[in-house]
């Protein structure tokens, strides 16, 4: 005998609340597009791209063209530890520490 109310019984539930899964004839996710903002995080702080770029290849930690790559948002693909790495300088020359929203962002796909 199952312990479930009858109306919930068959779904899938977290804490009472029913879930929908992402099957046949099932809406999709709502579509969002990731933006990378590390030229943003940079003005914000009053650091440039070429400080970043700069100080990353004289620590050799991050070549300078992966820094320039990020702040034109030019990428597909983020390596964490690359952004990690990234945040790392920003927070040393600027002495502010760095959060993940401030690099990267998503926006709502607007429906065509």
């Amino acid at each position: 005998m199952s312990r479930q109310p009858a109306v919930l019984r068959g779904f899938h539930t977290l804490g009472g609340h029913r879930l929908m899964h992402l099957g046949y004839r099932t809406p999709g996710p709502v579509p969002y597009t990731a933006r990378l903002t590390v030229r943003e995080a940079c003005a914000a702080r009053g650091v440039s791209v070429y400080q970043v770029a700069i100080s990353g290849h004289a620590q050799g930690t991050v070549d300078a063209g992966t820094v320039y790559r990020l702040a034109r948002g030019d990428t597909a693909r983020i390596d964490l530890g690359t952004l990690a790495t990234v945040a790392g300088i920003l927070h040393r020359l600027s002495g502010q520490p760095v959060d993940v929203g401030e690099l990267l962002t998503l926006d709502v796909t607007p429906s065509p």
